[in-house]
């Protein structure tokens, strides 16, 4: 057998464990930055094979790096395991949450993490042979879902890769040629004068009324803005009781855009519409940065080596049983619903259509060529540090999105763990590829540089500085 392909086969001799890692992460969700039992299997798994296993929880808990090998070239695996609050499951076809309110893997972060560690450990054992040479390193990142990579980002963790790969859980098999937006959040705190709001109303303050009026703001910008940008936002307070002129308001404002460069000029008009409402209403208002990540830059240098390796893997066979559990599953939601969600990843509607017809996807494409999803990743800030490209594999049945109860069964069930294997071979087979075979690397800085040009990357945590 290849060299190659017995090094790609060792990660289905290994299946077994992999699938009991999944599913052990799948039974015991944890939202970000609470991921300390995820964190620690994978940690154990990593020490207990040999990897070199460096913990970065100065920079940020529970984050690590798995590695192996030495010298260049350095190829970054990402992987995530974060559940999201709310989408508790069984693996069922109908709504029945294992725990009532409970978190769930909606994203199917337990498949993703899992995936990455099994194609670095494959490519470990051929370094270990001395078929390969070079580094090879997991990344144990937490708290996808509240953007922490910049946190990694911003501690320099990923400054010394040549190429960063990574995949994510989707309803269709297909290099992720797209981009994404930029994404920036702020809190906003609007300070006021208490008053009895019966009695003396007018010798009161309302920061109430300044958080409304910055809300009310933001939709007369909407007009205003481009039509690729988003900004959303929630009240997170707004006084104690209604017959006291609020003291305190604060809100949580998110911004995003196909570039960050064409963010921060909408940021900063967002800001001056809460500046605005504090004038108006005699506040004052204090912001700051929550969270935020830059855009997705897809490489195509290696998204095409991504899509030769899909070719070159066999695609999981499903049996009847579990064709059926797609077929059920599915049906919980209208053909328009799934038809969108195909439509959102930058396929065509024609396309979408012959799609919907299976209930599992078992071809390769590659979409999404020049569309940005309105959605934002944090593996856009490794993106705009180094070449960055990624996969995205059937894990769940045609037409069903993330952040949902059926991506949460989905993610937990055979045709899951199947999607996982086969993303981890793809992985393993590209980073096998780019070590033995270094102009892949090479043509793929090129273009990197031809795209950020002189750009240098600044942690979007910073960026508010320079408005």
């Amino acid at each position: 057998m290849d060299r190659k392909y017995a090094t790609l086969a060792w990660i289905q001799d290994n299946r077994s464990e992999f699938i009991q890692m999944a599913e052990a992460i799948w039974r015991e969700p944890e939202i970000s930055y609470q991921e300390e039992r995820s964190s620690r299997l994978q940690k154990s798994y990593c020490e207990k094979i040999g990897f070199r296993v460096r913990e970065l929880d100065t920079i940020q808990r529970y984050a690590f790096i798995a590695e192996a090998g030495e010298g260049k070239p350095i190829i970054g695996l990402l992987g995530e395991f974060d559940a999201l609050p709310g989408l508790s499951q069984k693996v069922s076809p109908q709504p029945d949450p294992l725990v009532p309110g409970g978190p769930g893997h909606g994203c199917g972060h337990n498949l993703l993490g899992t995936a990455s560690l099994a194609a670095a450990a494959s490519i470990k054992t051929a370094l270990e042979k001395g078929l390969l040479k070079g580094t090879v390193r997991y990344y144990g990142c937490p708290a996808e879902e509240q953007l922490g990579k910049p946190i990694l980002a911003r501690g320099g963790v990923f400054s010394d890769l040549d190429v960063a790969l990574c995949w994510h859980p989707a309803d269709i098999n297909t290099v992720a040629a797209y981009s994404t937006n930029a994404s920036i959040e702020l809190s906003f705190r609007f300070s006021g004068i208490p008053a009895h709001a019966a009695q003396v109303p007018h010798l009161g303050r309302s920061a109430l009324d300044a958080l409304t009026l910055t809300g009310i703001g933001v939709e007369f910008l909407r007009e205003h803005m481009s039509p690729t940008a988003r900004v959303h936002y929630i009240y997170t307070s707004g006084g104690e009781r209604p017959n006291i002129v609020p003291a305190q308001a604060s809100g949580a404002f998110q911004v995003r855009s196909p570039r960050m460069k064409d963010l921060l000029p909408l940021l900063k008009r967002v800001i001056d519409v809460a500046k605005g409402a504090a004038l108006m209403t005699g506040t004052e208002v204090s912001y700051q940065t929550l969270q935020g990540c830059y855009d997705v830059l897809p490489n195509a240098v290696l998204s095409d080596l991504l899509y030769r390796n899909m070719e070159a893997v066999p695609l999981p066979e499903y049996s009847i049983e579990e064709i059926e559990f797609a077929r059920s599953l599915a049906s919980t939601l209208t053909e328009d619903q799934k038809r969108n969600t195909l439509l959102g990843l930058g396929l065509d509607a024609r396309t979408a259509d012959l799609l919907l017809s299976q209930p599992i996807h078992r071809e390769i494409g590659y979409w999404g060529k020049g569309w940005t999803i309105p959605a934002s990743t944090d593996v856009g800030d490794v993106s705009h540090i180094v070449p960055t490209a990624q996969i995205n594999t059937a894990t769940y049945p045609v037409g069903i999105g993330s952040h949902t109860w059926q991506a949460t069964a989905s993610s937990g069930s055979s045709i899951g763990m199947k999607g996982m294997l086969y993303a981890a071979q793809v992985l393993a087979g590209a980073t096998w590829d780019l070590l033995e075979q270094p102009v892949w690397i090479e043509k793929a800085r090129e273009e990197f540089h031809r795209t950020v040009g002189e750009e240098l990357y600044i942690s979007a945590l910073d960026l508010l500085q320079r408005l």
